[in-house]
């Protein structure tokens, strides 16, 4: 029998479309999702939403309907997860990081470990950057027992893309819960400023300015690298990021991240990324907002149960949430209302991986 999403449901974006059809890989389950994207300024199927349903299609050997480029429907049919290398070309400046939160829940449950080059963007809007990616979710999904190594070869931005990225995933017997609730003291808070075809006091100026705002604060331990990225990782078009985060005495990782803007001044992307960080961590939560919607999936999937204590609830984080109500039917509690300072309990499923 196959599971009908609504494409529409709550923020109704592509997050919605990867989890589904991660969640239908994973626990075997035929997806059908209608109104893919409804709400947004183009909708249906981009061309990142359709390399990411090849991607999981791939390793799920899934049996896939209406993919294609302004689709607004698909069904997905999985049969069995595999392992292996694979390779993925977005062909544009869409968001590989988006395609790794995807497959990333299924590679956990395959019966062996999962390499895959990925080319697109990289550090691109409403997407997280690859770069946090490695340093923050990943670190934190380790705490399930799942293992994911990222090596970023070279940056993409908008328009043109032509980043690469490779990654080396292992599966698991059963995921293990995550408990985040204690924020804990702030040990040290790093960051990366990376600029490429542009000069490289543009990466300069964003972390000095990020660093008076954060030494304003009353934070010390800073250590924030700059990187110009010129030669084989010179991107193919001008960019920047700053990517910030703190490294707590419980085990937490807080992050925020911003990217450059043509006419943005970098003191400004600067001041903005550390003052984002700043007032998470003056809430005293555990898990910043922006992290919070990619934990949902493995703590519906973990044996026992798992605890956020998480600084902004967003649409995003509620959406993934009922979505894991209506598919697997993992239990959720949310202490807290959107926009606000939530805890979040889930009681998972501990769907076990069967080839193990």
């Amino acid at each position: 029998m196959i599971t009908e999403i609504d494409g529409a449901l709550l923020e109704g974006g592509g997050q919605l479309l990867r989890m589904a059809i991660a969640y239908g890989a994973v626990s075997s389950v035929p997806i059908r999702v209608t109104s893919i994207r409804a709400k947004r300024p183009k909708p249906g199927l981009r061309p990142q939403h359709v390399a990411a349903v090849k991607a999981m299609a791939s390793i799920s050997r899934a049996d896939v309907k209406g993919l294609r480029i302004g689709s607004s429907e698909i069904e997905f049919h999985p049969k069995s997860i595999i392992g292996g290398h694979y390779k993925v070309d977005i062909g544009t400046a869409g968001s590989i990081g988006l395609i790794l939160q995807g497959i990333a829940p299924a590679v956990a449950l395959a019966p062996a470990s999962v390499s895959i080059e990925l080319h697109g963007g990289t550090s691109v809007k409403w997407a997280v950057p690859v770069l946090v990616l490695k340093n923050v979710i990943c670190p934190l999904l380790s705490k399930t027992g799942f293992r994911c190594d990222i090596k970023i070869f070279r940056e993409g931005f908008y328009p043109k893309g032509g980043g690469i990225v490779k990654a080396f995933m292992e599966p698991v017997k059963v995921l293990r819960p995550l408990n985040l609730t204690r924020q804990g003291d702030v040990n040290v808070i790093r960051g990366l400023s990376l600029c490429g075809l542009l000069p490289s006091h543009v990466a300069e100026r964003q972390a000095k300015a990020a660093e008076r705002a954060l030494r304003r604060a009353g934070y010390s331990n800073i250590e924030i690298k700059i990187d110009h990225l010129t030669g084989e990782r010179s991107p193919l078009s001008p960019g920047g990021l700053l990517a910030l985060w703190a490294e707590t005495s419980t085990g937490c990782l807080i992050e925020a991240d911003g990217l450059g803007e043509r006419g943005k001044r970098a003191e400004v992307i600067g001041e903005e990324v550390a003052k984002s960080l700043i007032e998470q961590l003056k809430t005293g939560a555990a898990v910043d907002y922006h992290t919070a919607d990619n934990l949902i999936i493995w703590a519906s999937l973990a044996k026992g149960t798992s605890k956020l204590s998480v600084s902004n609830l967003t649409m995003h984080t509620l959406t993934a949430i009922e979505l894991a109500k209506r598919i697997v039917k993992a239990s959720f509690e949310v202490d807290g209302r959107l926009g606000e300072k939530v805890n979040i309990t889930c009681k998972g499923i501990g769907l076990e991986n069967i080839y193990l």
